[in-house]
């Protein structure tokens, strides 16, 4: 039946959360005791197309805002995000409001966080093509038909509740992040009789600035790797940032994707980056994946005397 395979699908793909290629500069985005790391207010948007070439190619749009806040000498960083994801007939979209607290500890700031908000499901079956010539279930095919009752036309959707979790270690030139979306395993029922999880996803990102003999050159590598246990993916990344106004470099996604990134510093605290991801998989015949971000971060009045700093990421 063409609705259980629909589903079955939708089951797969919700196993999957957004790729970020720009993840060193996103990291609310996995992590929610990142937030206000660089002890700034934040803004950040994003809006990525994923394999270009294909029709109902995913589509997913992310913002984020986020700034530190001091509460009887205590450091605290409080942030909200919103994530849009579109893929065929299926749109997932989750709001989150999230919270960090900061403590010295070595050289560095220890920042444990949660995210807690809501994660939402639709499934749209009005734009399904059954027929594989590109039409719509309005036409007849000769085999199913307007009122084929193995064919569910319908818009189903669920909301569930959705927890994360994570910890995040930060000195003037090293960083690294542990964390875990859909901790509770968010539950969606798109029918009386079918229900699925989103299963827990575990993010390990670490990033180190290297100083050059050239202080006007500053080299960045760092890594994310991503796993649920029934699959890994890890991202390499090397960039290379001059004056501190332009950035450049290159990523390898192990199985996945070369990704070539660069970023341009606009004004103060304002950035534009661009990434695309050419993939080296079968996905290769596709016209790749492009990643678009801007963010704006300023020191707010009431943190401009906080010590606990950091310059790399929102």
């Amino acid at each position: 039946m063409l609705f259980f395979l629909l589903l079955g699908w939708l089951n797969v793909n919700a196993q999957f959360d957004a790729e970020r290629s720009q993840y060193m500069n996103n990291q609310v985005a996995i992590n929610p005791a990142a937030v206000a790391s660089n002890d700034m207010f934040n803004l950040m948007g994003t809006y990525r197309v994923q394999w270009a070439g294909f029709s109902d190619a995913p589509v997913d749009m992310f913002f984020s805002a986020n700034t530190p806040l001091t509460i009887a000498g205590t450091k605290h960083g409080v942030g909200l995000s919103f994530m849009s994801d579109e893929a065929g007939l299926f749109t997932n979209q989750s709001v989150l409001f999230q919270y960090s607290y900061k403590m010295k500890v070595a050289k560095g700031v220890l920042s444990l966080g949660i995210g807690l908000g809501g994660v939402n499901q639709t499934f749209d079956g009005a734009d399904a093509d059954v027929t594989g010539n590109g039409g719509s279930l309005a036409e007849d095919d000769g085999y199913h038909t307007e009122s084929d009752p193995l064919v569910d036309k319908s818009e189903m959707n669920d909301l569930a509740f959705d927890v994360s979790f994570g910890a995040y270690y930060s000195e003037d030139d090293f960083y690294v992040g542990l964390s875990v979306a859909h901790l509770n395993r968010p539950s969606f029922e798109m029918t009386e009789t079918t229900e699925y999880y989103l299963p827990r996803f575990f993010y390990l990102v670490g990033g180190y600035n290297i100083r050059t003999s050239n202080p006007l050159l500053v080299l960045k590598p760092s890594a994310l790797i991503k796993t649920e246990f029934s699959s890994f993916q890890m991202d390499a990344s090397f960039l290379m940032e001059y004056k501190k106004k332009f950035t450049g470099g290159l990523s390898y996604r192990w199985g996945g994707a070369f990704v070539f990134m660069a970023e341009y510093n606009l004004i103060s605290g304002l950035a534009l980056g661009y990434s695309y991801d050419l993939p080296t998989s079968k996905m290769v015949v596709s016209g790749g994946s492009h990643e678009i971000s801007l963010r704006y971060s300023f020191k707010p009045e009431f943190a401009k005397k906080n010590k606990y700093k950091s310059e790399r990421i929102l």
